[in-house]
């Protein structure tokens, strides 16, 4: 390369001056916001559903630097905010008064249950921040918790009893936008065994993975994107929310924890004529038995063009459900789309830069067969052997590079071998696992399981996900519940298949055969042997936030024999150790004597 060439980036890459310049990266939040609001001061940027106004992106621009101008009289650029709230309005405020400012923000659950006193306490224990910021509603409950817990050297400050109202703080002096290398975020993703793990993520990071979300979920400037947040807050919770706000979009939003019927639901993204947005699959199935014909024709879903569900299950059967119950208030099959949100990878990306198409196929003892390829909200495809499980392939974008590797070496596995899906990393420079398990074929890969929850039984590994998927189309009894696969320790490790039953109808089921019928399948699907079955009522398996199974809480549950089950087939020395047993009295023998006579000596 020429004398002539200037050096640019932290990479020490020289671009030649006779030559046009790389593409110049995508900009900040803060200064996105600030783009928009100068192009379009009057477009609505935040909406809470239900309500008459929103704020408009000159407003929230406003808001934003007035915060940021506050916040800088308690704390210096580079200092770490913990932001402890229950309204989603206002941690949004102050997550972005915090990048306005050039502060690092973390995010902390309000303490209440003993978990999320323990998550908060370990949070800001860690990340040592120099403030600590809620609201007048939380007040009471964060400060007890910092007392209780050791934490009296920070700062608690309430944001909205010192927010200015919005005509002054549209008088407020700008703010210099961040560097792109400075830290914006420090997230915390749960590990089994490690416990929480801590990842950074610079300004510049986060303009890139929302530019890329941005572009999988083709949000553009006027969009409107249901954001629904769930009920503990969180940066990862506004993902969506600051996708549509990078993009120059309208996020229409709920207040956390409100609950959230089916048809209320439809009737939102009809009143705001919502453009993008999604559900968990049992979600969409629970709008079709929960929504009334009489209502479905009062529905209008016709302007829904992305309709968000997660990869792992897209193609179990809710999507064809959906699209075929709500054809008549205009919703269109193509409508679905599936996501993929790396937990390690990134913390706004809510969706997969891969938008996936109608590439099914069925994974068949560990091989890759197709099925018929189809839309995912048109039927059920090519019926599947009694042992597949049918997958949805995911797109590998050019500009996202996505590789299978061996989870131990690291080195990259053939197509249609199990490995663990691995991405690229900032700027493209750096491979970081996701800890996703996956398969790859034909440029695309089909997501099996997580890496951290595979089992060991009987010299096997078992994909608990991907078996419980499979075990949910095993008999119409298990069709809408949901079950979790786990290992406890006995003279070896051995495996138990706890799962709800459907109890909607009047049909009776043997509980005895259906226990048989998950022993046999699981033999012959992965020469396994489930020695302890136990079925449940519906509901009665926990359940995460995103509304999964919570695994370990289900394993400890049965270990502590504290499971309201229907009906157990356990192994004998699973039961002699995880159930109280009846005491067994001793029985006292006692020889018959004939009766003596009276007056007879003694």
């Amino acid at each position: 390369m020429s004398g002539t060439g200037t050096e640019d980036g932290k990479d020490g890459t020289k671009h030649d001056a006779d030559h046009p310049a790389p593409p110049r990266p995508p900009g900040g939040l803060a200064e996105r916001i600030g783009e928009h609001a100068a192009r379009a001061p009057s477009r609505v940027a935040v909406l809470e559903a239900g309500g008459a106004r929103g704020l408009t992106y000159a407003e929230l621009h406003a808001v934003a630097t007035a915060r940021a101008a506050w916040l800088s009289g308690h704390c210096s650029p580079g200092d770490r905010v913990l932001l402890v709230y229950s309204a989603g309005s206002e941690l949004l405020k102050s997550l972005l008064g915090c990048l306005y400012a050039g502060m690092t923000a973390v995010t902390a659950p309000v303490p209440g249950p003993p978990w999320h006193r323990a998550s908060a306490t370990g949070r800001a224990l860690d990340a040592e921040p120099r403030v600590v910021l809620t609201d007048i509603r939380d007040l009471m409950a964060v400060a007890d918790w910092m007392g209780q817990d050791g934490l009296p050297r920070m700062s608690l400050l309430t944001t909205d009893l010192a927010d200015p109202d919005v005509p002054a703080a549209l008088g407020a002096p700008p703010v210099e936008p961040p560097a792109p290398d400075s830290v914006a975020l420090l997230r915390y993703v749960p590990r089994p065994v490690a416990g929480a793990e801590r990842l950074t993520h610079t300004h510049g990071d986060v303009a890139r993975h929302l530019e890329l979300t941005g572009r999988a979920l083709g949000l553009a400037e006027g969009v409107r994107s249901g954001a629904w947040p769930p009920p503990r807050p969180g940066t990862e919770d506004l993902k969506q929310v600051l996708a549509a706000l990078y993009a120059g979009g309208t996020a229409i939003t709920l207040p956390p924890g409100e609950p959230l019927p089916p048809r209320r639901w439809l009737e939102l993204v009809d009143r705001h004529r919502i453009e993008v947005t999604g559900a968990p699959a049992r979600f969409y199935d629970e709008c079709v038995r929960g929504v009334p014909p009489e209502s479905v024709r009062r529905l209008d879903l016709s302007h829904w063009r992305r309709a968000l569900i997660e990869a792992d299950h897209a193609a179990e059967g809710a999507p064809a459900r959906f699209a075929a119950r709500f054809a008549d208030a205009g919703f269109r099959p193509e409508a679905f789309t599936a996501c993929y949100s790396p937990e390690s990878w990134t913390t706004l990306v809510s969706a997969s830069p891969a938008i996936t198409d109608a590439d099914v196929r069925s994974l068949e003892r560990g091989v890759l067969k197709p099925l018929r390829s189809r839309a995912l909200g048109t039927g059920t495809g090519a019926p599947a052997g009694p042992d597949a499980v049918p997958l949805v392939g995911l797109e590998v974008p050019p500009d996202v590079p996505v590789g299978v590797v061996d989870p131990g070496t690291g080195e990259a596995v053939p197509d249609l071998r199990v490995g663990e899906v691995e991405m690229s990393g900032a700027g493209g420079r750096t491979r970081e696992r996701t800890g996703d398990l996956g398969v790859r074929h034909g440029g695309r890969v089909y997501l099996v399981g997580r890496r951290d929850e595979t089992l060991a039984a009987y010299g096997r590994t078992v994909y608990p996900g991907f078996v419980e998927r499979w075990m949910r189309g095993l008999h119409r009894a298990f069709d809408g519940a949901i079950g979790g696969v786990f290992t406890v320790p006995a003279l070896r490790d051995e495996l138990v298949v706890a799962h709800e039953i459907r109890q909607d109808g009047d049909e009776k089921f043997c509980l005895s055969s259906l226990a048989r019928t998950i022993r046999d399948a699981l033999g012959r699907r992965s020469g396994v042997r489930a020695g302890s079955v136990v079925l449940l009522p519906a509901g009665e398996a926990p359940r995460r936030a995103g509304g999964g199974v919570d695994r370990a809480l289900l394993r400890d549950l049965f270990m502590a024999d504290a499971l309201q089950s229907l009906h157990e087939e356990l192994d004998q020395e699973v039961r002699r150790r995880y159930r109280r047993e009846p005491p067994i009295r001793p029985v006292r023998l006692i020889r018959s004597r004939a009766p003596r006579p009276a007056g007879a000596a003694t």
